[in-house]
């Protein structure tokens, strides 16, 4: 056993060396262009402190100096397993009520984290764990430290039955929308209730039900926090720029005594089954099952119970996982119903799940439907016939395999993604190196064993399916809960000096072309990783309407004499947007004359065939109005006509205008859009500038354009108007009400921009502190911004909550907008939420596709990159008096929409409306 606090550098070579799979070439020269199934990239050493407490804390720490910030990842080896019969659920509420504890007379946890670091914190309940995350500038990391200790030492400290009762409304609340789980309601119950037979500890509800959490009370949450809040069953996480000589003496200061310990280090149990067992399996269903649920459009859900998936063995789990994300898209072609596959991977100490969500259009034929998919599925893995198949499949593996472990070293790049999984691992497997060794098992995973995993788990009999349509019934009110005060709204803010990472930004060089393209690089040394991003103005609302989005659906990539993306492990995709395409690819930083050759080659290509166009004409676009029937799309646009009239963002072609489309329109709308005049480049990751721009020349300088795209007009200026316009959407005999408050704003600049991110911001923390503390009524609000190419811009402000208290919410919020036009922003709040956004900033730009996405954003707005890394000085700059004028006009222009009950939903609405009156802050 390695003594606490010893030192090991842990090898995170992301590509093996083995010949037959993958040729690293650790010292090619960058300006070769790798040939095909060589990925290059360099190993990569992340060193550790791995300390075992006394207490049986364990703590590991990991240097990683990329860039100035930390991330402070806590596991609890406890989640809905746990929870005591007929109080589903408690694991959840603890988890939620955590952040409103407090601790020796301080504010709230969740108010002390956003004024460590904005936003960037969170947690989640699972199967057997709950997590806490955070990523903040480093100079938080004491203060972040002790606020997690007391947060993990006593996470109910000051609940009083008020708040509780408050909190658990807003669980309830979580059941009826999309929750933490990224489920819509209790969806996520239903696919664990699917495959794991009643009575297993699985197969009950993560969130609990609506009568469990009615059953739960204060006593019982604070017993499982006393039961599974101890040292020992805890593990700690702390990554970034860290000095790992340094943080025993922090860790000291931080934990309470009883966490730290005295003495040995605590010899701890082992917390995964010793002997693999098989995973339980519910039967198999006759008939396809059918919930309803609030979902804007029908889900199909397939879903296999896998063994438990932490440590080495959970690697083939991984690999499956990461191709099945990327492979399953070829079933939209037998499948015109099929709209989108998702696939999830949910690991559990006794058993996994693997899960896919397919969107539909209709619904027209949903088992037709579910037959495509595990169609595909079953084509990736199962092979039958002659010696040149078995080649042809030994290959086809190979392109997996890259695919998985550049994947995975791409997600690395990630600071919180990468603590968070190693916390998990570390917890359950008890090894600090199970990170590595996960990597590397993925790395030596060969054709032979993952076939035999598939064809014991992945068989059609042991697939559930079930298919979830739009729709609300016998969703139980919400309890009647006591207004509680808010979490001191009007206390001050320290001011801090900035945090490191503001303070200097990396460099971006910028490249002009002989033939009109613009190109950017964003050095950023650390991980062997690079992105680069294309962006192309005018999206599929420019031209004639309706082409733009047939060709989002017929275009391709007819060529690929540069190779394909699996060759080289690539990630990445094709959008197509209303402003503007992306194309991007992101890989290991040796490729990138690869990446640069496949768009090059990609944007050339584009192109369709009449089969193809035939095939979505006959199969697909006779869906489009019924999708456009939805209550959330048609909410959406008639939102957007209010907003915008008939710009772009209002559009939405019907099948008319599609039938329309021919192919020639197509053709000439692509080679319209790929002129490089009308393009923006971004290479964002580790490269040497000078190495770099010659494969900028050979594989971008030849581009040549065959037209050019013609800008969206800019929208109409925005009317002020006496009372807002009301826009109600029917969706009868629902349960809650979705609310939506916005107004246009004036063109967006980057010093515009900052001040309605800023309107955004403060509006956010008063309606959550409002409507969600005090009243319980809403899972959370959200309020933010909107922009796109031209400077249209608009404030949103959206919440879906109770009928009964639909009314107040509205209230609310038209209150909080007329104080604020009528008072403007106290200087507390306005540094406050100046605070959060340049925290935000802080830790918005540590991967590679970020700096890409950043920068392409920027440009496709019309702005110079500067307006990036600029940005933490125009926040700084914005005063009460401006934002008080913004919100002024915004008041004047303001639409509300609301999807729900229409009678109940107009009543409120109204009542709101015009009878709200400015609340006194």
């Amino acid at each position: 056993m390695r003594a606490p606090g010893a030192v090991r550098s842990e090898r995170a070579r992301a590509v093996a060396g083995s010949t037959a799979l993958l040729a690293v070439l650790l010292s090619a020269c960058a300006t070769m262009v790798p040939q095909r199934g060589q990925v290059v990239m360099r190993d990569v050493s992340f060193p550790l402190r791995d300390f075992r407490l006394p207490s049986g804390l364990r703590v590991v720490v990991e240097e990683d100096r990329r860039v100035p910030l930390v991330a402070v990842v806590a596991v609890v080896g406890s989640g809905s397993a746990s929870d005591p019969t007929a109080r589903e659920g408690v694991a959840h509420m603890v988890e939620h009520l955590s952040f409103r504890a407090r601790h020796a007379g301080n504010s709230s946890v969740r108010t002390r984290l956003e004024r460590l670091g904005g936003d960037s914190f969170d947690a989640f309940t699972s199967l057997d764990y709950t997590t806490y995350k955070a990523l903040m500038p480093r100079e938080a990391l004491p203060a972040l430290l002790k606020l997690e200790a007391q947060r993990l030492a006593a996470p109910l400290e000051g609940i009083t039955e008020e708040v509780f009762t408050v909190e658990r409304e807003v669980v309830r609340n979580e059941l009826r929308q999309r929750n933490e789980t990224g489920y819509i309601g209790e969806t996520f119950h239903w696919a664990l209730e699917s495959v794991f037979p009643a009575g297993h500890p699985y197969a009950r509800p993560l969130l609990g039900n609506h009568d469990s959490l009615s059953r739960i009370t204060l006593a019982d949450v604070r017993q499982f926090a006393r039961k599974h809040y101890r040292p020992d069953n805890v593990t700690l996480v702390i990554t970034g720029d860290v000095d790992l000589v340094a943080i025993e003496t922090l860790l000291k200061e931080s934990l309470p005594e009883a966490w730290h310990g005295e003495g040995p280090p605590l010899a701890l149990s082992p917390r995964l089954p010793q002997q693999a067992s098989e995973p339980p399996l519910a039967s198999a269903s006759r008939t396809l099952v059918t919930y309803e649920a609030p979902v804007a459009a029908p889900m199909l859900y397939l879903a296999w119970v896998l063994p438990g998936g932490f440590g080495e063995a959970g690697a083939v789990q991984d690999f499956v996982e990461a191709n099945l994300s990327m492979e399953l898209d070829h079933a939209r072609m037998v499948d015109s119903d099929i709209q989108e596959i998702g696939t999830e991977l949910v690991s559990g100490a006794h058993a996994s799940l693997l899960l896919l969500r397919v969107r539909l259009y209709a619904a027209e034929d949903p088992q037709r439907s579910a037959d495509a998919v595990l169609d595909q599925v079953y084509k990736l893995w199962f092979t039958e016939g002659d010696a040149g198949d078995v080649l042809a499949r030994q290959f086809i593996f190979q392109q997996m395999q890259r695919n998985a472990v550049v994947g995975m070293a791409l997600g690395s790049e990630d600071l919180l993604r990468r603590a968070v999984r190693r916390a998990r691992l570390t917890h359950f497997t008890l090894d600090a190196r199970a990170y590595g060794r996960t990597e590397a098992a993925l790395a030596a995973l060969n054709g032979s064993k993952v076939t035999d995993f598939a064809y014991r788990w992945l068989q059609r009999d042991r697939a559930r399916i079930f298919l979830v349509m739009p729709g609300e019934k016998d969703v139980p009110a919400l309890l009647s809960t006591p207004g509680i005060p808010p979490d001191e709204v009007d206390e001050t803010v320290p001011q801090r000096p900035l945090p490191a990472a503001l303070m200097s930004p990396a460099p971006v060089t910028t490249m002009h072309l002989s033939n009109g393209l613009e190109v950017l690089l964003a050095p950023r040394p650390g991980l062997p990783l690079v992105t680069v991003g294309i962006a192309l103005r005018g999206g599929t609302m420019s031209g004639k309407r309706g082409v733009g989005m047939m060709a989002d659906w017929v275009a391709y990539r007819q060529s690929r004499f540069e190779g394909s993306w699996s060759d080289y492990g690539l990630r990445g995709g094709l959008w197509y947007l209303p402003d503007h395409l992306r194309h991007q690819l992101a890989g290991a930083a040796g490729n990138v004359g690869n990446i640069l050759a496949i768009l090059s080659e990609t944007r050339n290509s584009l192109g369709t065939t009449s089969e193809v166009m035939r095939y979505y004409k006959e199969q697909v676009v006779p869906l489009v109005d019924k999708a456009a029937g939805y209550p959330e799309v048609k909410a959406y646009l008639a939102l957007a006509r209010a907003l915008y009239g008939e710009h772009f963002q209002a559009v939405w072609p019907t099948s008319a205008e599609l039938e329309k489309a021919s192919q020639a329109d197509v053709e000439d709308w692509l080679a319209a859009a790929h002129s490089p005049s009308n393009a923006v480049v971004v290479i964002a990751g580790e490269f040497d500038v000078q190495q770099v721009m010659p494969l900028v020349h050979t594989y971008l300088g030849t581009w040549q354009g065959k037209g050019a795209v013609e800008p969206p007009p800019p929208p109409e200026p925005a009317r002020p108007g006496t009372q807002p316009e009301l826009l109600i959407t029917a969706r009868p005999e629902a349960a809650q009400g979705r609310v939506q408050i916005a107004c246009r704003l004036p063109t967006a600049t980057p010093e515009a921009a900052v001040r309605y991110e800023l309107m955004a911001s403060v509006l956010r923390e008063r309606m959550w502190h409002r409507i969600r503390e005090r009243m319980g009524a809403t899972y959370g609000f959200y309020a933010g911004v909107s922009m796109s190419a031209g400077g249209a811009a608009n404030l949103l402000l959206e919440d879906v909550v109770d009928l009964p208290q639909l009314g107040a919410s509205m209230a609310a919020g038209r209150e909080v907008l007329a104080a604020y036009a009528l008072e403007g922003v106290s200087a507390t709040e306005l540094e406050r939420a100046r605070s959060r956004l340049l925290a935000d900033h802080a830790v918005s730009l540590v991967t590679s596709a970020d700096w890409v996405d950043a920068l392409l954003k920027a440009r496709v707005m019309g702005w110079s990159p500067e307006a990036v890394t600029q940005r933490p000085a125009l926040l700084q700059a914005v005063t009460s008096a401006e934002l008080q004028k913004e919100f002024a006009g915004c008041v004047e222009r303001l639409v509300v929409g609301v999807i729900g009950d229409e009678g109940k939903a107009r009543t409120a609405a109204q009542a709101a409306f015009s009878n709200a009156q400015p609340a006194r802050k």
